[in-house]
């Protein structure tokens, strides 16, 4: 939709500012107790950590996805309709994708249709990191957001040293191999 809008261009803060001011909200800068910094969209990815959290763990929709996620056939005798789950599922992805969306335009401070190439791949291996098993079942909020502050630390870390775009990848590229290759051992064990 935002390459018919924009014409495939990037719209740059000044235009942001003019057609809709509260989109760079996200962006905004908030001290806690004087010495902490956080900006808006982090706060509000830590709400909507603590509410996927609490669906997860509290909830029989929570139970329902752990369920479907470590075996389907083994969740429809016990009653559980996968597919349904499955939609939530993914409509919950969708809704938590809008709050996303507009974090990113706060934090860069333009929309651009080709930002955030490398999400997908940095998503996954933030998750796998995080203790999520890729064959469902397993997994955590906490560890999820773990594993998203150490591939943040792999994509700032060689960008804040001046490494090359290239091997900025590679090293993201290796953080996933190792994290699928840990995965598929503790499966081993476990089994």
């Amino acid at each position: 939709m935002i390459i018919f809008i924009s014409q495939s261009e990037t719209i740059r803060s000044r235009d942001i500012v003019a057609i809709a001011p509260m989109l760079q909200w996200m962006g905004a800068r908030v001290a806690l107790g004087g010495r902490a910094i956080l900006t808006a969209g982090s706060m509000v990815m830590i709400l909507i950590a603590a509410t996927v959290w609490y669906i997860l763990n509290r909830t029989a929709f929570g139970r329902h996805i752990y369920a479907t996620g470590d075996d389907p056939e083994a969740a429809r005798p016990a009653g559980i309709n996968t597919k349904m789950t499955l939609i939530g599922v993914y409509t919950l992805a969708g809704f938590i994708c809008a709050p996303a969306s507009w974090v990113l335009i706060g934090r860069v401070g333009a929309v651009s249709p080709l930002g955030s190439q490398t999400a997908n791949l940095d998503s996954i291996t933030a998750v796998v990191i995080g203790g999520t098993s890729l064959f469902g079942g397993r997994g955590s909020i906490v560890g999820t957001l773990l594993g998203a502050l150490i591939v943040g630390m792999f994509r700032n870390g060689p960008a804040l040293a001046g490494v090359d775009v290239l091997w900025q990848e590679f090293a993201v590229g290796a953080l996933i191999i190792i994290a699928v290759t840990t995965d598929q051992w503790i499966r081993k064990i476990s089994a």
